[in-house]
Order: C-alpha cells, then sequence, then structure tokens
C-alpha cells in the first residue's frame, strides 16, 4: 500500500489565531495557569491573571492554546475571546456581549457606554456556565474595560486573562485601577536557540509543501536568536516569505534565507562594508585572505549556510600555498576573532565551528579581493 503524504495547510504561517496542536516548551507555564484556574473552579470563585512577554514571544498562542486546548479538557466553562487591539470601549464590551450571549440569543443594542457595561453585566451574570475571559494586547487605550471585567469577574465567580506586553505591563500595573484587578502575573520568558529551533521546525512540517533542511532551519534560527531576542514570530515572519518558493518547488538556499530575515537585521552600503573591512584588516593580508576563502566557499555552494573551521583552515591553506604566504592556524583563528568582533562574520549559537555571513558573500569577496590586491601594490 502507497503510503500517502499528509497535506500541508499555510494556515500555521498565514492565520494570527492559529493554534498548533501542541504548545512546545511552555509546560511549566501552562502547569502553573491550569493549578491556578482549576482551584478557583473547584471552588467556585474568580481569578484574574496577567500574561505578559516581549513582543512576539507568543503571547496570543499560549492564551489560545490554554483557552482551546486547556479548559475544554479541564473545566466545564464557557471560553470567550476577544482581540483589544485598536479597538474602543464599545467595541470590545459589544463583542464580549455577542459572545456571551451567543449567535442564538437576540442582543439588543445599546449606544449608551454606560447602558452597553449594564447589559453585558447582566448577560454574564445570567450565563449557565462559569467563564473564562481572555482580554488580548492590553494597552493604555483599553485597559479600563479590562479592570472593569476584572471587577466583575469576582462578583459573578467568572475568570479573565489579560495579555499584554511587558512595556505595557510594567507601566499599567503601576496604576491603581490595574494593581487591584489582578491577582497573579505570569511572564512569558524568550526561547533558548535549541527551543526556537523545535518551534520553527514543528511549524514546517505542519505548513510547508516541501520541508526545508535542517541547515536552512538552524540558519533562520541563528539569525532570529542574533538579532530579534529568540522570538517564534520572527522566525514565522521568515517562513512566510520563504513558503510561496518552496510552494513552487525552488530550492531555499542561503540569499533566500537571507532575503527573508533582512528585516531584522540592518545592511550598510557596499562601500560601508568595503570601509570596515578596509579598517579591520589594517595592512592585515591574512584578514583578508581568510575572509576571502570563506565568502568564495559560500558562493559556490549556495545551498551550504554554513562553512566549519576545518574546511575554512584548509582552504586559506591553498591559498597560503599557491601565494607562497606563511600558514598559521593561529593567525587564521585571530582574523576570524577580528572578523566576528566588527560583525562581518557571525558564529553559529549551535557549534562554534560553523561559521555565517548576513551580507551576501558577493559583496565580502569583491571587497576583500580589492583591498588584498591593493596590498600587494603597496610593496
Amino acid at each position: 500500500m502507497r503510503m500517502v503524504r499528509p497535506s500541508r495547510s499555510p494556515r500555521g504561517l498565514f492565520d494570527p489565531y492559529y493554534v498548533p496542536s501542541k504548545l512546545l516548551h511552555r509546560d511549566r507555564e501552562l502547569d502553573t495557569i491550569n493549578g491556578v484556574y482549576r482551584d478557583s473552579y473547584e471552588d467556585n470563585y474568580g481569578i484574574n491573571c496577567l500574561v505578559h512577554g516581549i513582543s512576539g514571544v507568543g503571547r496570543t498562542v499560549f492564551s489560545r492554546y490554554f483557552l482551546t486546548k486547556i479548559v475544554p479538557e479541564n473545566f466545564d466553562a464557557r471560553t470567550v475571546y476577544v482581540d483589544a487591539r485598536s479597538k474602543g470601549y464599545a467595541e470590545i464590551v459589544t463583542e464580549l456581549n455577542d459572545k456571551i450571549a451567543g449567535m442564538s440569543e437576540a442582543v439588543t443594542v445599546a449606544f449608551d457606554l454606560d447602558q452597553l457595561w449594564i447589559q453585558f453585566k447582566r448577560t454574564a451574570a445570567s450565563s449557565p456556565k462559569r467563564t473564562v475571559f481572555v482580554i488580548d494586547n492590553i494597552d493604555d487605550t483599553n485597559e479600563e474595560v479590562y479592570a472593569k471585567l476584572a471587577r466583575l469577574s469576582k462578583e459573578i465567580n467568572a475568570s479573565t486573562i489579560g495579555i499584554l506586553n511587558s512595556h505595557d505591563y510594567r507601566f499599567l500595573t503601576k496604576v491603581p485601577a490595574t494593581s487591584m484587578a489582578y491577582d497573579f502575573e505570569l511572564p512569558l520568558d524568550t526561547y533558548t536557540q535549541a527551543q526556537l529551533y523545535e518551534i520553527i521546525r514543528m511549524r514546517v512540517e505542519d505548513t510547508f509543501p516541501l520541508g526545508l533542511t535542517e541547515e536552512v532551519l538552524r540558519y533562520i534560527t541563528d539569525i532570529v536568536c542574533e538579532f530579534d531576542a529568540s522570538k517564534p514570530k520572527t522566525s514565522i515572519e521568515a517562513l512566510k516569505v520563504l513558503w510561496p518558493l518552496a510552494q513552487r518547488g525552488q530550492e531555499i538556499d542561503s540569499d533566500s534565507v537571507r532575503a527573508a530575515t533582512s528585516r531584522i537585521t540592518t545592511f550598510g552600503h557596499d562601500q560601508d562594508y568595503m570601509d570596515i573591512i578596509d579598517t579591520i584588516s589594517m595592512n592585515d593580508f591574512m584578514t583578508l585572505l581568510v575572509l576571502e576563502a570563506m565568502t568564495e566557499h559560500l558562493m559556490r555552494y549556495k545551498t551550504e549556510t554554513y562553512i566549519d573551521r576545518q574546511t575554512l583552515s584548509e582552504l586559506v591553506m591553498i591559498k597560503c600555498e599557491e601565494l607562497d604566504v606563511k600558514y598559521s592556524d593561529n593567525d587564521i583563528e585571530r582574523s576570524l576573532q577580528t572578523l566576528i568582533f566588527q560583525s562581518v562574520v557571525f558564529e553559529s549559537g549551535y557549534s562554534r565551528s560553523l561559521l555565517y555571513t548576513l551580507v551576501p558573500p558577493e559583496i565580502l569577496h569583491d571587497t576583500a579581493l580589492s583591498l588584498r590586491r591593493e596590498l600587494v601594490r603597496r610593496k
């Protein structure tokens, strides 16, 4: 019997409310929030939690996973999710009202804000089931709605989860109204390099029509961890750019990855890099030779996103023999450290032996080659 390959869906890349089948590396946080809400449910009281973290770390995914996976499996509770981003007071309360009332019930539209809140309060209090409300993207423009909802939850034995970024958390929790509205906080940390790699790999397996190589996945992870605090959102944004290429069957090489992640990295103009390399070389022939050998390899093998130190040493040794230059492992390492310190070359977070560049190797190669020839002419 022929094995049928499972179909892939781009929803995991393009749906902002996508919830994976398993939430990786949030077991501690899920256990914490699950335990607290289980106690509140069993003892019939409401509880309010603020979940916060830096932008892009997965706050929305965390809250929706808890709401759609954990709550239905553990509590006989109704769940209501509202994304408050760019919404006013009336719009948020109306959405809360509509969702808790249900589509089958007629809801009278109130235009007066006080009446609108009273209407929602009445509907929420009469709900036959306990309710868990999640308000996503809380900030200073909608904080009042969450504070009122959190206070109401104490009256009707409902629970709330407020989702906000760490900057707003530090600011808003100093305000008396907010500080009185929540019971505990749950910070979401950034991911380690290894954890982010697993998250990217799972998303690729869920969504890509054709798989990506392990080296490409490591390359994306290295760049995100180097420049954007190990955030899944940045990884997904890069995968969005690569997905149409993979769908067409196009090979994903190092140039594709650099283009997909260019938003988070800052490249100078060609002349800027020529100036940088000219400055750091300081009549240092070997530094230019090392950079030349490295970039020649990356230009020749586009699918290889890295070069390892051993291969680089061998290539430099060959160049030294051709040019009748004294070869020394110490000189190569010193040159590499100079290039790494100046952010011309980077070490992989997976292994110090793996080296990569963010600037297209053609630019670095042309710069190193022209400067090396200039040094020769000066002598």
